[in-house]
């Protein structure tokens, strides 16, 4: 079965020039069929911050109001995306890069308020599979921004990690999916100041009992929680690790970082 790899990549990365640099440039020399998530939180904080635009989070997860939703709309889909695909376009990356509308790739229904009001939030119900395959048979590198969109016409936010977990779902019974989620830890760790604390591995009742205990919090919710329902749905293998080491696993060289088994 042919690979396809799939790779998320966060704000922190995309803040740092020099670290989205070395990352796009490994990136571009990937063989294979492949496709790059972002997120942004990080440059939509800021300029909300500017705009006097209340930020509101929960277990990680942002709650969207409108003038956010608008926001985001702008940062993610527009500037931060333009400029990955402008630089991987430059590095010979054949690049493109599309919302959750573009083609309407990443259908979505605005999650129920109950028992938390997310706001202009969407849990992606659809991905158009037949379009991004059309690309990738064109030898195009799809880059996708973390906004879905809605029959209404409505353009909602998406977790970025949860958007990867469902284009690999999507995807899983086609191609061998190798799932990598890039962030500024080496992995999984039992202690988030000590990098010798790392695991290499991790299955699902041992996650359970590290959120039990308050180990894993915040932001490492939900990416552990799409990261097992990547696996759970087909992914051949989905790893934690920094942008780095992500790119060693891929290129089959020696690497730290978290298995999700």
């Amino acid at each position: 079965m042919e690979k396809l790899s799939i790779f998320k990549i966060g704000g922190k990365m995309l803040d740092d020039a020099a670290e989205l640099e070395t990352f796009l440039q490994g990136f571009s020399r990937i063989s294979g069929k492949k496709m790059l998530v972002h997120g942004g939180g990080i440059f939509a904080d800021d300029l909300a911050k500017k705009l006097d635009i209340p930020i509101t989070m929960h277990e990680g997860r942002r709650i969207t109001s409108a003038p956010m939703r608008d926001l985001v709309t702008m940062v993610y889909g527009g500037l931060l995306n333009k400029q990955v695909v402008g630089r991987l376009q430059a590095l010979g990356c054949d690049a493109i890069g599309l919302s959750g509308a573009d083609g309407a790739v990443l259908k979505a229904k605005r999650r129920k308020p109950e028992p938390i009001d997310y706001g202009y939030v969407g849990d992606i119900v659809e991905v158009r599979k037949d379009l991004l395959e059309l690309f990738l048979n064109q030898g195009m590198t799809p880059v996708l921004a973390p906004l879905s969109w809605e029959e209404n016409g409505e353009i909602l936010n998406s977790n970025a990690d949860g958007v990867a977990c469902k284009i690999t779902e999507a995807f899983a019974g086609v191609y061998e999916t190798c799932l990598f989620y890039c962030f500024d830890k080496p992995g999984v760790l039992l202690d988030i100041n000590n990098p010798d604390s790392l695991l290499g591995s991790l299955d699902r009742p041992a996650y359970e009992n590290l959120r039990k205990q308050k180990l894993v919090k915040d932001g490492m919710l939900p990416k552990l929680d799409s990261c097992f329902r990547a696996r759970t749905l087909g992914a051949h293998q989905v790893l934690l690790s920094t942008p780095g080491n992500s790119l060693k696993f891929a290129a089959g060289e020696p690497y730290v970082g978290t298995l999700i088994q």
